[in-house]
């Protein structure tokens, strides 16, 4: 049986994709970033030099959130391949504390193109598959 993420974890996945998106809008590019949810929701930017340096360092802070944190989610800007054709995308990971992984969701989007352009979101949300789990 595959695993299923809570609606729960799915309202912080589309908290972050949302956020991600927004990030993105006005063309600049989206510094990695990692959702906590707690007794609150946190939110916290790795800012480095190279963004795959920030997305390793959300990965770590990930894996050693504390016994408070009952879910994360890890959104950094990316590409997919869709059906033959590669997409822009913001890509999440999310996953909660005591599931058996993570999982992986992304929303394509064309780029702002020109001074008066804007943002356009391709399609619903995607399902990518399972990822590891980093609440221990």
């Amino acid at each position: 049986m595959v695993a299923q993420p809570s609606e729960t974890l799915m309202d912080t996945v589309f908290f972050a994709l949302d956020h991600g998106v927004d990030s993105v809008r006005g063309g600049g590019s989206l510094v990695p970033f990692l959702v906590t949810e707690g007794a609150e929701r946190k939110l916290e930017r790795f800012l480095t030099e190279r963004l795959e340096e920030g997305l390793a360092k959300a990965h770590v802070a990930a894996s050693s959130l504390d016994s408070a944190v009952r879910a994360y989610a890890i959104a950094h800007d990316g590409y997919v391949t869709i059906e033959g054709t590669k997409f822009d995308a913001i890509i999440v990971e999310a996953g909660e504390r005591g599931g058996p992984a993570a999982f992986m969701f992304a929303q394509r989007y064309k780029p702002k193109k020109g001074a008066f352009g804007s943002l356009k979101t391709v399609g619903n949300p995607a399902f990518l598959g399972e990822s590891e789990q980093r609440l221990r």
